[in-house]
């Protein structure tokens, strides 16, 4: 998929502006984290509120311009008695693939605003996988990183508190960005495990070994801190550059 980022052309920055406003910097994003030491799950959904919405204001600002290219093949065929239809079907090919992209940024959001509905509950792993990995790619992108999800294994179900699953996952997915160098592919998969299900975060496209990495031991702490609430795992991969987070059958939160 190509990344959004990549069609934000002047045109398109002029039309954000006129869509929604000059509200560009409004968030800072030099760290994906916005800490409160009182009210962490607020400050995390703040942040991945503040993400998509952004991303939600780009795919109406392509919107935007592609309509405006329509508008301008309408009324030079009014003067010419002629329209190119392959340029117009490809204005509209663009409208029709950023529409899908707004809905599926709305649906993810909408998903994560209802992991407060209950405090336990039984939760697909490869579901929520696919949802933080889909929301982390903005912060990716600002990292010169990709995240992918890769693995997958049937009946990875766990039973603990969502919404903190959602901050463990996307914790795990700070420290890879943190940590590895630019241009870093990072894999997100679930398999089973031992006594459960596990989690991984790895190197993708063969990267093999330990690449050359920025240590994060404060972000690392709060890794183990969120994931020790939740009942859960985490710990360095031995032979190459990988984080690990099991969950055993009996996991709560």
């Amino acid at each position: 998929m190509c990344a959004i980022d990549c069609h934000r052309t002047p045109a398109v920055k002029a039309a954000e502006t006129a869509v929604l406003g000059d509200t560009a910097n409004q968030f800072k994003w030099g760290s994906t984290r916005m800490k409160s030491s009182k009210y962490p799950e607020a400050a995390f959904l703040a942040t991945m509120t503040a993400s998509t919405t952004h991303e939600v204001r780009n795919v109406l600002a392509i919107v935007k311009e592609s309509a405006g290219l329509i508008e301008d093949l309408l009324l030079h065929s009014k003067k010419r008695g002629e329209v190119d239809p392959e340029k117009v079907q490809r204005a509209v090919d663009r409208i029709e693939a950023q529409v899908k992209r707004g809905a599926d940024l709305l649906t993810s959001l909408n998903r994560l605003s209802h992991t407060l509905d209950q405090e336990i509950s039984t939760v697909d792993l490869n579901q929520e996988v696919d949802q933080v990995v889909f929301l982390s790619r903005r912060f990716a992108r600002k990292r010169d990183h990709e995240v992918v999800a890769s693995q997958r294994m049937k009946n990875c179900d766990a039973y603990l508190n969502p919404l903190l699953l959602q901050m463990v996952l996307f914790t795990a997915m700070e420290c890879c960005f943190e940590e590895l160098p630019e241009n870093s592919t990072i894999a997100v998969g679930v398999r089973k495990g031992g006594d459960g299900n596990v989690v991984d975060y790895m190197i993708a496209d063969g990267g093999v070994g330990f690449p050359s990495l920025t240590p994060q031991p404060e972000l690392w702490e709060e890794l183990k801190r969120l994931a020790d609430a939740l009942g859960a795992t985490v710990e360095r991969a031995e032979q190459e550059y990988g984080i690990r987070i099991l969950f055993d059958h009996g996991t709560k939160g």
